[in-house]
């Protein structure tokens, strides 16, 4: 009897990809992805990403859930803005005060009064130009989302990064979602708020979430020196206003306890 084979052809919507944002790798704790809305079964890859198979073009809202070690991490992805190639969406994983970080870290934990610390976001970023990630070799203007840069080895895709710029008043976050090291540029998740001139450096940042004790805890990457100087931030979220803000002194390998930090209004 003849055997007869059929194929099912299934169109791959979308690929989520969770990141630590501590280690710049997939998270150690395998999280748990759900479409809000819609009924599916993402199918999990051994580099940690997530297939999403068969969705119709849409706009979603995801989250990603490993607790106790990672907050939730939730994004709203319209399919067609992605590349139809390669449907990727990166998603951050930030940590809470229960990871196990590892000894000898650069650990910032904070308490803050009068916070909501179920949404808000903690941030702390080094302010010393001479201890720069990368460099623009060139004026970027606002509204860019691919950079050149003097070198890119430094920087991990998924990390966020401070733009230090000369003027205060244009400093900002960016989160890098890739690199191509042989051509020097880098993409980001959201685009330039501000235009940022030539010799302008982007910095480390120590990220952290609430574990639901009122805590926040974050983790520099080694800088190298024995002392440096960062901005603690407390954000309601990625696009949310600044409530909470301290620069403090950082002994590289310590942790350091901020307790309460002072309100911007203070």
């Amino acid at each position: 009897m003849e055997r007869l084979r059929s194929e099912v052809k299934v169109k791959l919507a979308l690929v989520v990809k969770p990141v630590d944002v501590v280690t710049g790798l997939a998270p150690a704790a395998v999280p748990r992805l759900v479409v809000e809305g819609v009924p599916c079964r993402p199918v999990r890859k051994p580099d940690g990403t997530f297939l999403l198979l068969g969705l119709p073009p849409g706009t979603y809202s995801i989250v990603l859930s490993a607790p106790p070690h990672y907050a939730d991490s939730r994004g709203v992805v319209d399919t067609a803005a992605l590349s139809p190639l390669e449907p990727v969406e990166l998603m951050p994983m930030l940590p809470t005060c229960s990871y196990p970080f590892a000894p000898g870290t650069t650990l910032i934990r904070v308490r803050a009064k009068g916070a909501p610390e179920g949404a808000a976001i903690l941030r702390a970023a080094v302010t010393d130009g001479n201890l720069a990630c990368a460099k623009l070799p060139q004026d970027a203007d606002s509204g860019e989302v691919e950079l050149a840069l003097g070198a890119v080895h430094r920087l991990v895709s998924g990390r966020c990064y401070y733009v230090l710029d000369p003027d205060p008043a244009k400093r900002e976050f960016i989160r890098i979602v890739a690199l191509e090291e042989a051509n020097r540029r880098a993409k980001l998740q959201t685009p330039f708020r501000f235009a940022h001139r030539k010799g302008t450096v982007l910095t480390d940042v120590a990220e952290g979430a609430a574990d639901g004790r009122g805590e926040w805890a974050a983790a520099f990457p080694p800088q190298g020196v024995k002392r440096f100087v960062c901005v603690v931030q407390l954000f309601l979220s990625d696009d949310e206003p600044l409530i909470l803000s301290q620069e403090v002194q950082v002994e590289e390998g310590q942790p350091i306890q901020l307790g309460l930090l002072p309100s911007i209004d203070e």
